[in-house]
């Protein structure tokens, strides 16, 4: 579109707190009518809370500035503006952030944090700064480069906030101003930590942004930082301005021309130096198309038919008297902030160069008018048949020799043209290949060793590694190949560090036709199935299996093992159905307490001196907890002291803490009747959908996706993953089971049951 911009983030993972850039790639229709909004944060706190900071930021500026209704109603609203409707955004996060840190009851370290949010709409730039990160102008003019501090230089715009309601002007503001201007053409906005200022001296980020492509000079710039051997985490941006590139590089520099002496002088002095300046611009070896047109021009006027003196119209034209602009906008210094300075802050506005282009398309159109005259056509053939029968033999021969010569002139520079941008393009493709290969060794070195690399550097790795290989060409049959190369790589690498297996031939143990079992369980060394109202105890690879009628019983489902007291429970409508696995004695529970339908699922716990039931209410965000009386399970009370979000939960556990199941694999941990400060639930990648039943055993977490074939385990202690199985081979999976001693998963598809390792 109207920019190129490519993110700098180094070391992210090796320092205390949270550092990460985040750009938004909008679909076609949204960046069009409202650019692209983009967050640089050093957050200091806990990783995950200050992740969850970030994945906030990200969520409100979507929401609140892709949202906005009156992004569609900008054309219809006389002085409506992309940076009111930006301001308006970072309003209400203001207020919502605040709430969110309370409700979330998240402490972040303001003195180590440091946040930019902005937006960039063609060439339009809007941005808030909290912290020290710095804001950088690279102007190019007088054919150098200069780079600026854009705050530093700012100026104060007062704003009358009394017309302005605002909610949230009694709590803290995180972003308190909005920097908004225009990028000048051909120049670059840089935002950056302040410690990669410090390791990088301007001179060298001149010589680097001005001189590469932004996705390659990223990549340079981290190149460098990568030898110093410091764990300080850089991060920055790269925006480059590229509207009207093309003409800007056409304007001349503005020069001083003494007073004219007269009119006819005045223009003559003007022509010399148009002309003057366009042949000192002109590149070496190509052709200057202003001289062509205007021997064009002459050569048709002296083509063009004379009409006849009683046809002749007499007229005076008139002339045209060119005028100087008295300011070409050079920049003399940004010390100065003036009124009518490129740099003010609130709104930062850049002078524009007068442009020559109107006049250019004025002469075009002239030539072409022209040359579509039907008098000048009319008898071309003719004339020029008429004009080389007049030239002698010498002068046909130098005619066709210069003809032959002029053609073979255009030949060579096209192709010479074309081959230089192929081996531009040839260049820029393969130091693309090398530096995706640099990363895929470098994710390669880090999977070597995962005790002293930590993951998310090598997510972090990878997602740049994904940028690069989505910029590559791919026209040619080799360029195919070699992308479909990296790419098969990168997504190998990529299913390395989420730690995915893929089980292509699971193990066959146990046949189950006719039988109509839909639950498993393991329990005291064996495998139990339950099928409406018989349970059936299961060995793997035995032929028979013997089975227990339960009487009174239609629908056996969500069975249990309590380990403590030997025993198996299943729910069963409103009751509850006791197994005693050392005699197969059956009991039946009347259940007073909890009805199916209000309850997402229940676990029975057993201790020393009571068995209580414990049902997953996700409705009310809430687990109740019932008393094991003479009347089955009464007595209801309140679990869960504090406030915790059960809308998407779908099953639970008990040993003692109470851990909760979410439908997207997210496993929430609670003790004491609270959440555990200890444990940290993941976010799953790839993510997950379906998940609908959870194990949790001496050290490992388990929980399974019928959907999605995948079996997740997790540490019971931090909520780390150790391992994601995927069993693409299942056409129907209903349950699964684990027994945790050998490490061996058995999951039930359709009429058989399989068996995989988990020790891979």
């Amino acid at each position: 579109m109207y920019n190129k911009i490519a993110s700098i983030i180094l070391n992210s993972g090796q320092a205390a707190g949270f550092t990460d850039v985040f750009v938004a790639q909008p679909d076609a229709l949204k960046e069009g009518l409202a650019g692209k909004v983009f967050i640089l944060a050093e957050i200091g706190g806990r990783k995950t809370e200050c992740r969850r900071v970030f994945d906030f930021l990200i969520t409100a500026l979507n929401e609140n500035y892709y949202n906005d209704e009156k992004i569609l109603l900008r054309d219809k609203i006389e002085g409506l503006k992309i940076e009111n409707i930006f301001e308006a955004a970072l309003t209400k996060i203001n207020k919502n952030f605040t709430d969110f840190l309370l409700n979330e009851k998240i402490k972040i370290n303001p003195a180590t944090t440091n946040l930019t949010l902005g937006v960039v709409y063609e060439n339009k730039l809007h941005f808030s700064n909290f912290g020290r990160n710095r804001a950088l102008l690279i102007f190019g003019h007088n054919q150098e480069y200069e780079i600026i501090n854009v705050e530093a230089n700012a100026a104060e715009v007062t704003v009358n906030h009394e017309e302005t309601e605002t909610v949230a002007d009694k709590t803290p503001k995180l972003f308190s101003s909005v920097i908004s201007g225009e990028i000048p053409v051909n120049s670059y906005f840089i935002f950056a930590s302040e410690t990669m200022l410090e390791y990088l001296s301007g001179q060298e980020m001149i010589s680097i942004i001005t001189k590469l492509p932004p996705i390659t000079a990223s990549e340079q710039i981290k190149n460098a930082l990568t030898k110093i051997n410091t764990y300080v985490p850089f991060f920055g941006l790269i925006i480059k301005n590229t509207v009207g590139l093309a003409a800007a590089e056409m304007r001349e520099e503005k020069k001083e021309i003494a007073p004219a002496q007269s009119t006819h002088t005045s223009i003559s002095s003007l022509n010399y130096i148009e002309q003057k300046t366009e042949r000192m611009l002109a590149p070496a070896g190509l052709i200057n198309f202003s001289q062509i047109f205007k021997k064009a021009k002459q050569t048709i006027k002296n083509w063009q038919p004379k009409e006849s003196p009683a046809k002749r119209k007499s007229f005076k034209p008139e002339e045209e008297t060119p005028s100087l602009t008295s300011d070409l906008g050079t920049i003399k210094s940004l010390n100065l902030a003036r009124s009518n300075s490129f740099l003010v802050k609130e709104k930062i506005f850049f002078k524009k160069k007068s442009s020559r282009l109107s006049q250019g398309f004025k002469r075009t159109f002239s030539i072409l008018a022209a040359l579509f005259n039907s008098h000048l056509w009319a008898n071309f053939g003719a004339n020029f048949k008429a004009w080389i029968k007049d030239l002698n033999q010498k002068k046909r021969l130098w005619f066709v020799v210069l003809g032959a010569t002029v053609f073979i002139l255009v030949v060579s520079i096209f192709l010479t043209s074309w081959n230089h941008r192929r081996q531009v393009a040839q260049t820029n493709f393969e130091n693309s290949v090398a530096a995706i290969q640099e990363k895929e060794d470098l994710i390669d070195s880090r999977l070597l060793i995962p005790n002293f690399y930590d993951n998310e550097g090598s997510k972090t790795i990878l997602v740049d590694a994904q940028a690069l290989l989505n910029s590559l060409p791919r026209e040619s049959k080799e360029e195919q190949e070699t992308y479909q190369r990296l790419a098969d790589k990168l997504k190998t690498q990529e299913e390395k560090i989420q730690k995915i297996f893929r089980v292509t031939a699971p193990e066959k143990v146990n046949d189950l036709v006719g039988l109509g079992i839909n639950n498993l369980s393991f329990a005291a060394g064996a495998i139990y199935g339950g099928a409406g109202n018989v349970i059936y105890k299961l060995t793997p690879g035995a032929a028979g299996a013997p089975k227990t009628d339960v009487t009174g019983a239609t629908a056996l489902s969500n069975p249990q093992f309590s380990a403590k007291d030997n025993l198996l429970y299943y729910w069963d409508g409103g009751q509850i159905v006791q197994f005693n696995l050392k005699n197969n004695a059956i009991s039946l529970i009347k259940n007073d307490g909890p009805n199916q339908a209000g309850i997402a699922s229940f676990k029975i716990f057993s201790t020393n001196s009571s068995t209580n039931l414990y049902a997953l209410a996700k409705n009310n965000n809430q687990i109740y907890v019932y008393k094991k009386g003479a009347n089955g399970f009464t007595a209801k009370t309140d679990w869960l002291k504090a406030p915790a979000d059960l809308g998407t939960a779908s099953d639970l556990y008990v040993d003692g803490s109470i851990y909760v199941l979410k439908d997207d694999g997210t496993v929430l941990k609670f003790h004491l009747n609270k959440s555990d400060p200890k444990y940290s639930a993941l976010a799953l990648s790839p993510l997950l959908t379906g998940a609908n039943k959870l194990i949790v055993g001496a050290k490992n977490i388990y929980l399974f996706s019928p959907s999605a074939k995948r079996l997740v385990v997790l540490d019971k202690t931090t909520g780390a993953l150790i391992g994601q199985y995927i069993i693409e081979s299942l056409t129907q999976p209903r349950d699964f089971t684990v027994d945790d001693s050998s490490q061996v998963a058995y999951i039930l598809d359709n009429d058989s049951i399989y068996k995989i390792s988990l020790t891979q």
